[in-house]
């Protein structure tokens, strides 16, 4: 029995982002989801490579090994990213997740790398095929995090890999198809905001094309944080009329963005407009002798005046609104006075004196060179990250690394502790050794080619 797909795409730049960094394609035989990364003009550049490159896939497979086919056009999707930083040297630092599927009529092939989702919905019943390449992942999997934890968890952005143009190592296997079943694709712009249950429910109404755009709705009710973008596929047992494949999002090029006239923010953006100004003048009206004269009307001045401080009362208050805003949802890396990494939550300059930024995490080392931010000091097998703990080469570019979001500068500091040098190798007679010269010899700083751990 070979099997069909019905099939469709959406996509929403979501009600907080400027611009839709995702890129989709939906066919008859390959669903793509690619949610980029690295801020305006690069991460849409990341995922529209990741997704031409996967497109020309978009054919039955018949019995050649799908997953070879996968990873090997991931491959040169990823080598083709590292040409365009290359060549464009501002936009390192770029990347994009991907999950994509291959069908040949009875089971697909699945590449996966990065948070954005593969889900199955089998006998109404919804599971995760895909495992999100994370760090609170990796707690999970450690048992040191509760999986019910992992939506408030500080960290659940960060991404420990993504197609960036440096290798990367995706997963594959396969997954068998019975008729009914539902396939999901969709980045964290929906599975952040939304629960699982929610997402289940909505994946069982209506058609692929209705499901689709509840599940995109309600992400939009949600408050959209980020842009969401949703894949969905339902195999049947039919001959389906040739099809054409569905793109949706950065791929298209700019193309206007929906303004959600059905959500609550765009609605109350709309009521901040004040209306037309009425401006009508009342009648001059005759006195006669026989009626009293009343007293002249008070001259316009005195409102206008009222007017306008009030306006540059409005105009104040909302800059300092923005000000405030804008501190609080700004992150930068730097060093502290012993040259550790951190990340400053704020604006790098003073007011009157006071500072308008703080420490907000550490950045810690394992001897795997495994990353982790710490709101405290760096406990256990982690030590401080250190500017010296990098190549010379590379200690200048922390100093000019751009200010952005949280997510923005979490990936600037796993970038560079993948380019942290190598713990320096000890002998085993030097580790047994608790003498004083033996201590001193083990406090010198590295000679450049690894570092010093304790």
């Amino acid at each position: 029995m070979t099997l069909s797909l019905k099939f469709t795409a959406v996509t929403d730049r979501g009600l907080v982002r400027d611009n839709n960094e995702d890129s989709a394609h939906a066919g008859p035989h390959l669903l793509v989801l690619a949610d980029g990364m690295g801020g305006h003009a690069a991460g849409e550049v990341a995922s529209t490579t990741m997704v031409e490159h996967m497109a020309p896939l978009e054919r039955d497979p018949g019995d050649n090994d799908m997953l070879a086919l996968l990873g090997a056009a991931a491959e040169d999707a990823n080598a083709a990213i590292r040409d365009h930083v290359d060549e464009h040297p501002e936009t390192e630092g770029m990347g994009t997740t991907l999950t994509a599927m291959m069908f040949n009529g009875s089971q697909f092939g699945v590449c996966h790398v990065g948070d954005s989702r593969g889900y199955r919905l089998r006998d109404g019943k919804l599971s995760q095929v895909t495992k999100d390449d994370t760090y609170v992942q990796s707690l999970v999997d450690e048992g040191k995090l509760d999986p019910a934890d992992v939506s408030s968890h500080p960290q659940k952005s960060l991404i420990l890999k993504a197609y960036t143009g440096r290798p990367v190592e995706p997963t594959l296997f396969t997954l068998d198809a019975q008729v009914g079943d539902r396939i999901l694709l969709c980045s964290d712009g929906l599975s952040d905001p939304v629960t699982a249950s929610t997402i289940e429910q909505a994946l069982n109404q209506g058609s692929v094309d209705e499901a689709a755009i509840m599940l995109r709705d309600l992400a939009l009710r949600s408050g959209g944080p980020d842009n969401v973008t949703i894949v969905v596929a339902e195999v049947v047992d039919a001959e389906l009329d040739d099809v054409s494949p569905i793109t949706v999002g950065a791929i298209q090029g700019v193309v206007p963005e929906p303004t959600h006239p059905d959500s609550s923010a765009s609605r109350a953006a709309k009521l901040i407009s004040p209306p037309k100004a009425q401006a009508a003048e009342a009648q001059p009206r005759e006195v006669t002798e026989d009626e009293p004269q009343r007293p002249p009307r008070r001259s316009r001045v005195g409102w206008k005046v009222i007017a306008s401080l009030v306006l540059i009362l409005v105009i104040v208050v909302s800059g300092g609104l923005w000000m405030k805003n804008h501190v609080a949802n700004n992150y930068y890396v730097t060093t502290d006075e012993e040259e550790v990494l951190t990340i400053q939550q704020g604006a790098d300059f003073e007011v009157f004196g006071r500072s308008l930024h703080h420490t907000y995490q550490h950045a810690c080392l394992n001897n795997d060179n495994s990353l982790k931010l710490s709101t405290g000091e760096c406990t256990g097998q982690y030590a401080p990250f250190r500017l010296t703990d990098l190549p010379e080469s590379e200690r200048a570019a922390v100093g000019n690394l751009p200010a952005g979001s949280y997510d923005e500068v979490q990936t600037q500091l796993t970038r560079l502790s993948e380019k942290a040098l190598k713990p320096c190798a000890a002998s085993e007679d030097a580790a047994k050794d608790k003498d004083k010269d033996a201590k001193k010899d083990a406090d010198k700083p590295s000679q450049g080619n690894c570092r010093e751990v304790k």
